[in-house]
């Protein structure tokens, strides 16, 4: 008799389902509150994978079966929202429908599977509530931090030079050579010591994150009201890096007599940091350039006085590309200011027994804000922004999505039947306006686009999209114990061509309560169910891809202006993607329903892929996009044991184990346009890593084997090998002090990794 909340905002018992769904409370999501709720939902569902990084501002992503699913909250699939922008005091459950037909009355969006929100409308009780809940954590230390070479100073060939390389003089045996002193800012006679063996350590900082909620809550007999207001502070673990998030929300509901009833809620989120640089293998990267490239040879921590003339020149040692970390954090910025809002209210009206209307708008807006500044004669920003740099970066946007559905549910005898039928525009809109200034900045430390040597460059571009959609499901149930699930929905959108703008989804489901037709069963065992279903889904096209769009470019050579026609013909005959997926699965509860089990098998076919295809340059264009005939299939297993392993009058323990795995394999081939490599076969894995090896030295000579294997001399590189190990075992099989090691996995990742030494 569990509740899920499904597709629509629609309430249903878990009995009657025919695919998998897993439900987490908030109460779980509660307890350690950290930056995004995503994070912990990490573990409690099988088959979603939740990708958290370490990275400051990056927000994890979620991948359910192997793909990205829709986020709906309070049964509004929002276009611009995101979970980091639900405070975890303001959720009262998540529901999470695995696969299209879980999800499938969403449509194209639904087509991965969705993640249901449920936010929190009053207090249980009648009365007034506050409720004030705080986390506070705090960086202690580090598990790992990158180990370097201490020994050596900058330089080439045993000889002390202020360089990028890390080859020079030994260190502690009282050499002593010309180094800047960055305290007199003037360049002395210094032993080289290794006094800075410690800067990256020294140079990282105390993180924490604070996050804080306030909320009120008034419930009567004919409603309810709440407001919530959450503060979360993050600081990172390098210096300037900082972020502040408000998010306030008021949600309500009211019962008018016994006929109609209204739901809503609004929320409002801000979030502003100074600076989001500082990961990465980039420029602007710490780890990359204090491990990489700086010298053990100086103490980092006295470079914390960066400018030699303020705004202008900076106190550094180094003048080729690579510049004064302190100043990277304090000077050269990333900032940010995000806002957004949405709302929705929900109107439902009981028409006469067992039917209801139900009317649901809901809203979002956002408008982000992304500024970059450079000071002149930053290294690692060379070019045209060499004499500073100020730009700008406004995203705005919306989201609308209006529902209006009837439904009827309805008892005759041991038959029941649950129906609904509705419709849906969903419309939206993206808008981006840049500008940065040009040739430099007039005048040092003057952060303006009215501060540009040039005229500023200015770009823009906007996106929009609407979807109209007709859609209806029927359930019927026999005794409680047999359901049958039928759904239907048509879609016409806007970015299709015509002649295939409008298209259907069907799908089927069912499930039987085997425990209800057995007389006898085991006194372990409550109750259990098996379920089965079908479905088809849809992708329709890009927002550009059936519109020609000419791109121009203001003072583009010469101060005269440019147009350029795309290179790309339109589709015109060109169908949805299209998926058909079924799926298996079963669970049980036992021992006092102290556990339950469920497992799934799913299997999902994906056709009418859309790819660009080269044509003849002589129709004035050189591709088109078309469907082509190569089809993949996706197979998987979900797996989870949730378990009450102890429940006494004061405490509780519960916990949950969940097992998965999905692969995804070519079924056929385009024999004109899948690739023509090894790993392109037929039930071969898509989702492997297989790639190319090749080995030079400091020269550029070849190295002509590599771990007792031979090289195919006449492509330059290793060719076949699929495991990655082989990667990382590799500097065990070479003794050259400098050799290059270039990768490619799948044509797609391609580098060197320079300077390698064994």
């Amino acid at each position: 008799d569990e509740v899920i909340v499904t597709a629509l905002g629609v309430k249903r018992e878990e009995r009657s389902l025919g695919y998998a769904v897993q439900k987490v409370s908030g109460n779980t999501l509660q307890t350690v509150k950290g930056v995004n709720v995503a994070t912990s939902l990490t573990g409690k569902v099988s088959g979603l994978w939740i990708k958290n990084s370490t990275e400051f501002n990056e927000a994890p992503s979620l991948s359910l079966r192997g793909e990205t699913p829709l986020l709906v909250i309070d049964g509004v699939p929002y276009g611009n929202m995101s979970l980091s922008n639900i405070p975890q005091d303001d959720i009262e459950s998540i529901d999470v429908l695995k696969g299209p037909t879980a999800a499938a009355l969403y449509g194209s969006r639904g087509g991965s599977g969705a993640v249901i929100v449920t936010t929190k409308r009053g207090a249980g009780s009648k009365g007034l509530t506050v409720t004030v809940n705080s986390n506070n954590m705090f960086n202690a230390g580090f598990l790992m931090l990158p180990k370097v070479q201490t020994s050596y100073s900058a330089g080439l060939g045993g000889v002390y030079d202020p360089t990028d390389y890390v080859w020079g003089a030994k260190l502690d045996i009282g050499q002593k050579a010309m180094q800047w002193n960055p305290l007199t800012k003037q360049t002395e006679l210094t032993e080289l010591t290794s006094r800075g063996k410690n800067n990256f350590s020294d140079f990282l900082v105390p993180g924490m994150i604070s996050n804080n909620n306030i909320s009120l809550s008034q419930s009567g007999e004919n409603g309810s009201v709440r407001a919530s207001i959450t503060h979360i502070y993050n600081k990172g673990q390098y210096p300037n890096l900082q972020a502040n998030a408000l998010n306030f929300s008021l949600s309500g509901e009211m019962k008018v007599g016994d006929k109609f009833s209204l739901n809503s809620q609004i929320g409002y989120n801000r979030k502003t940091a100074p600076q989001i640089f500082g990961s990465g293998y980039s420029a602007q990267g710490y780890i990359y350039n204090i491990l990489m490239w700086m010298g053990p040879e100086f103490d980092l921590s006295q470079y914390k006085d960066y400018w030699l003339i303020p705004n202008e020149r900076q106190n550094w040692h180094y003048k080729a590309w690579y510049d004064n970390p302190y100043l990277m954090a304090y000077e050269k910025l990333n900032g940010i200011e995000q806002n957004k809002m949405n709302a929705n209210i929900t109107a439902t009206f009981a028409l006469f027994p067992g039917a209801k209307v139900l009317i649901r708008p809901g809203f979002d807006w956002y408008q982000n804000d992304e500024t970059k500044r450079n000071p002149p004669n930053i290294l690692s920003t060379r070019g045209w922004d060499a004499a500073g740099l100020y730009s700008i970066d406004k995203r705005t946007g919306y989201s609308f999505n209006g529902d209006a559905i009837v439904t009827y549910n309805r008892t005759f005898g041991a038959l029941a039947i649950d129906a609904l039928a509705g419709g849906t525009i969903y419309n939206w809109k993206d808008a981006d306006l840049y500008s940065a200034t040009r040739g430099g900045i007039v005048i040092p430390g003057f952060y303006s686009l009215n501060n540009s040597v040039e005229r500023p460059n200015v770009s823009t571009w906007t996106n929009r999209k609407q979807v109209n959609s007709l859609y209806g499901k029927a359930t019927l149930s026999y005794q409680n114990r047999i359901f049958l699930d039928v759904t239907g929905r048509n879609d016409w959108s806007s970015t299709m061509p015509k002649i295939s703008r409008s298209y259907f989804y069907p799908s089927v489901g069912g499930s039987v309560v085997v425990s209800e037709f057995v007389n006898s069963l085991p006194a372990w065992l409550d109750f259990a169910k098996v379920r089965g279903s079908w479905t088809m889904s849809k992708t329709d096209l890009g927002v550009y891809a059936t519109n020609q769009t000419y791109s121009t470019v203001t003072a583009d050579w010469d101060n005269l202006n440019s147009a350029a026609y795309p290179t790309t013909i339109l589709g015109g005959s060109v169908n949805p993607e299209t998926n058909r997926t079924w799926e298996v699965g079963m669970s049980a509860y036992f021992l006092g329903k102290r556990f339950k089990f469920d497992a799934a098998y799913f299997n999902k076919y994906n056709y009418n892929i859309q790819r660009s295809a080269s044509i003849s340059s002589g129709s004035g264009f050189t591709t088109t996009l078309i469907n082509i005939d190569e089809t993949y299939v996706r197979r998987g297993v979900e797996l989870s044991l949730d378990a009450n392993i102890m429940k006494k009058a004061d405490f509780q323990w519960d916990a949950t184990a969940n097992y998965s795995y999905n692969h995804r394999y070519f079924k056929s081939l385009d024999p004109t346009y899948s690739a023509k490599n090894a790993w392109t076969v037929a039930d071969g894995r898509v989702d492997t890593y297989t790639g190319r090896i090749w080995v030079t030295d400091p020269q550029g000579n070849l190295v002509h084997r590599a771990n007792g294997l031979p090289l195919a001399s006449d492509y330059n590189y290793l060719y076949g090998y699929t495991d990655p190990k082989f990667i990382w075992g590799l500097s065990n099989n070479f003794r050259y002090k400098d050799f290059r090691i270039g990768i490619s996995f799948d044509g797609r990742v391609g580098g060197f990794l320079n300077n390698y030494s064994s």
